[in-house]
């Protein structure tokens, strides 16, 4: 995702095994009072609830965990059938306000070591061709059929030099080697086709090899400031720099592959379609998709304005290469390059929350 490609990877710790391979710290979760979730009374949480029930269908099909500080507090699915039967019934924000408060307790998420971040990211635009062309020279990958389970597959360097080339796998040909890069850390993105119309291209696997966030490769060898590291002043980094950028590009070996999606919105990886300002990209590792959170950070303004408040319940929906250990929290902003602008400075400490089925 592009809004965690300006930051440094999280440190390890010692605690659970993350997804990667690395230690992750322990959180604890102390209920609290709805009352002390700032901001809480504000929320339109009828908005929240429209993503919770698109994550119904695969709570309601297993169990659900989040690991703690005293070991997994797990909730079962015949739990979740329970609430999200009850969601169904709900029409209207003082309504789900209700339902919340009702069926859920909610927990704060804390302990040694744990500091909730928040990043965004968003769905990129590009301009493209169904067909190559002397402007729209660079390929657009779907996922090659000898790519099997988690083995690695060809690296970045391999795909790009044409190692692909003639195998059939194109799906559209873009113009922006940043811009394809840049969809490739959001998971998604639109292309808007130079013969008419559009496509909508959703995440259809990687080639398994490490990710590496550029941001962290830039600021380690001086070339901006550790404290300027934005995805906009990566960017213009990598614009201003053509001869180099390539190079710094591949030192991310993980390379993404796309799926038509045939207009539907963009699906994150519990699959199910995202929801703009509410659905928050995770760590498996720690949480199960389909949890509710309430997030309370701040906002960047559009064109460098001033930060705002952004408190809001969203729903564990989506993941990304970059987001390790507990209290870390990826938004979706939505999309459009507008809003990248945003999700590209969207770097934020605050609190987290998690809403969890009351046991009755």
């Amino acid at each position: 995702m592009f809004g965690a490609l300006a930051l440094a990877a999280l440190a390890g710790c010692t605690g659970v095994e993350g997804a990667g391979g690395e230690r992750t710290t322990r959180p604890s979760l102390a209920p609290v009072a709805f009352t002390e979730l700032p901001g809480w009374r504000d929320d339109n949480l009828a908005e929240a609830l429209v993503a919770f029930r698109r994550s119904c269908p695969r709570l309601t099909a297993g169990d659900t965990r989040i690991v703690a500080d005293n070991g997994e507090r797990r909730t079962t699915a015949d739990e979740w059938k329970r609430v999200c039967q009850r969601a169904e019934q709900v029409r209207d924000p003082r309504g789900a306000r209700t339902f919340l408060e009702q069926n859920f307790q909610a927990f704060a998420v804390g302990g040694q070591g744990v500091e909730p971040k928040y990043t965004a990211y968003y769905e990129p635009d590009l301009r493209g061709s169904k067909a190559p062309s002397r402007r729209f020279t660079i390929p657009i990958y779907k996922k090659p059929p000898d790519l099997q389970g988690g083995n690695p597959y060809l690296t970045r360097a391999e795909i790009e030099n044409g190692a692909l080339r003639g195998k059939g796998l194109e799906i559209a040909w873009v113009e922006d080697p940043i811009g394809l890069f840049e969809m490739q850390i959001q998971g998604g993105g639109r292309i808007a086709l130079i013969e008419g119309g559009s496509l909508r291209l959703g995440f259809d696997g990687t080639n398994n090899r490490p990710y590496t966030a550029i941001g962290k490769v830039l600021a380690d060898e001086g070339a901006i400031p550790r404290d300027q590291v934005t995805a906009q002043s990566i960017r213009k980094w990598l614009q201003a720099n053509p001869q180099r950028s390539r190079d710094v590009m591949r030192r991310n070996e993980r390379y993404v592959f796309f799926k038509d999606t045939k207009g539907a919105g963009p699906v994150g990886a519990q699959g199910v379609t995202l929801t703009s300002g509410r659905s928050l990209a995770i760590d498996a590792a720690v949480m199960s998709y389909g949890i509710p959170v309430y997030v309370d950070t701040m906002r960047p303004g559009a064109a460098g304005g001033a930060r705002t408040p952004y408190r809001r319940l969203m729903v564990a929906q989506d993941t990304g290469g970059d987001i390790k250990g507990p209290g870390r929290g990826d938004i979706y902003l939505g999309s459009g390059n507008a809003i990248g602008d945003v999700a590209g400075r969207f770097n934020s400490g605050g609190r987290m929350f998690v809403l969890l089925p009351k046991k009755n």
